[in-house]
């Protein structure tokens, strides 16, 4: 069960249920203003064209909003894969002042991950 859920459900007291209904009611009031809905059911924001995260989603679900969680969760993915793909293909490692700072952070000879490409650095 999610957060969102046990404050609609009453399970976290009167206090949750109502903060979450406004939740919802501002997360619909929000979507109808700045999102698009794609033929498939796909929703994404206007502004950067991100389709939106799930917990976002789970509110304008339980709303009755007219959207497809599915189809949003699979365009996210692909979304993000490209993202990550691009970002593999084009990054172009720490430059000497990150490096200078991460050694201050880390210490001298410590192995970091840069966990969106995997490459390990030494420092």
């Amino acid at each position: 069960m999610t957060r969102f859920q046990m404050e609609i459900s009453g399970a976290l007291g009167a206090y949750w249920i109502i903060s979450a209904q406004e939740e919802m009611e501002k997360a619909v009031k929000y979507a109808r203003e700045n999102a698009i809905v794609e033929e498939d059911g796909a929703i994404r924001w206007k502004s950067n064209g991100a389709y939106l995260m799930d917990d976002f989603c789970e509110k304008l679900e339980y709303a009755g909003f007219p959207f497809s969680r599915k189809a949003t969760q699979a365009a996210r993915e692909a979304q993000d894969a490209a993202f990550l793909k691009r970002y593999r293909e084009t990054n172009r490692g720490m430059d000497e002042a990150t490096k200078a700072e991460a050694r201050a952070a880390f210490g001298e000879g410590t192995t970091i991950v840069d966990v969106l490409s995997g490459e390990k650095i030494t420092l």
